[in-house]
């Protein structure tokens, strides 16, 4: 497993990060059994992989209690990093936005009940709450952070202009972006900022809801009936669904000189582009986490990464044209 400097902090952390939404077991991802979480947990950390990322609105706080209960009884409190969010509140089935100081406050309090810590080796703005003046939100986290309640300072689904308003008021350690194969919106700005402010981009759904693992177009096997797959609903139908298809052939083929799968390719991809630190990969079982964990300890050529590049520009052709169309 590589490990990387986390900005210009001197935490490393491993290029394949956990990511523990689904241990929430809400309707975003489906049900979950604890012990399947804690086996993961128990492998992973095992396996090298040092950053647990996690957040109070997974399952409304379920995530962090697994987490916290495991790692306290455990006592790996200091062999593992933790990283989790505010700013997601809930109210029933509703998330909201509430970045007030008295609600980050509290979640920071609630947050380290659940994770059995006093401290956050990562703590991160989950979104911008479009209400709250991101000044108020960044002196509020260089507050916490100057007291050492949390050693990393961290945004997540900032732009530019959101990440340079922040950083007037606070330092900024990392940013949590969606990026992927099929999700390249950062390419660009926000990559070509972060390296330049050494800012560590740590990466969430590399593989696109499941898609870039190719089961669902080239293993027939069926999508589930989830709220996460329901945003991918685009790309699971024509004329998307034969694009993406075709796609996914070209990328197993350079996969298999590899001897890896599509999943292990794309996770792979995505840590070794320019900026990017960690890629959080949610993983639910240990099947699933095995899996992953082919994905480092070797690397694609650079004709490959050509080759990648290419297939991955003529599928976005193919989407313009339907557009178009």
């Amino acid at each position: 497993m590589k490990y990387r400097k986390l900005g210009t902090s001197d935490i490393e952390v491993s290029a394949l990060s956990l990511g523990t939404w689904a241990f929430g077991g809400d309707s975003w991802w489906g049900p979950q059994q604890d012990r399947d979480s804690i086996e993961v947990l128990e492998q992973a950390i095992h396996r090298g992989v040092r950053m647990i990322d996690t957040a109070p609105v997974y399952g409304r706080g379920r995530s962090e209690r697994i987490i916290g209960s495991f790692i306290k009884k455990r006592k790996l409190r200091e062999k593992v990093l933790i990283a989790t969010k505010l700013g997601l509140s809930w109210e029933g089935p509703n998330i909201l936005h509430n970045l007030t100081k008295l609600r980050m406050l509290q979640e920071l309090d609630e947050s380290r009940l659940r994770l059995a810590t006093d401290y956050f080796d990562l703590y991160q703005v989950h979104w911008p709450d479009p209400d709250i003046p991101i000044g108020e939100t960044a002196e509020v986290m260089h507050s916490l952070y100057q007291k050492g309640i949390i050693k990393t300072v961290g945004v997540s689904n900032y732009s530019v202009s959101q990440m340079q308003e922040f950083m007037k008021y606070c330092p900024l350690h990392s940013l949590q972006p969606e990026y992927s194969m099929f999700n390249r919106a950062i390419e660009g700005s926000i990559i070509e900022f972060c390296l330049n402010d050494n800012i560590a981009i740590i990466s969430y759904a590399p593989l696109y809801s499941g898609i870039l693992t190719g089961k669902f177009f080239l293993d027939g096997v069926s999508v589930p009936d989830d709220v996460n797959r329901k945003m991918k609903k685009k790309d699971l139908t024509e004329p998307r669904f034969s694009i993406n298809k075709d796609t996914l052939r070209k990328l197993k083929e350079i996969a298999a000189g590899y001897d890896k799968n599509l999943a292990q390719l794309a996770i792979n991809w995505n840590f070794s582009q320019p900026g990017i630190t960690s890629a959080i990969v949610g993983t639910r079982k240990l099947s699933q986490l095995e899996d992953n964990l082919g994905s480092s300890g070797w690397e694609i050529s650079a004709d490959d990464m050509m080759s990648i590049g290419t297939a991955l520009d003529e599928r976005l052709l193919r989407i313009k044209e339907i557009k178009e169309i």
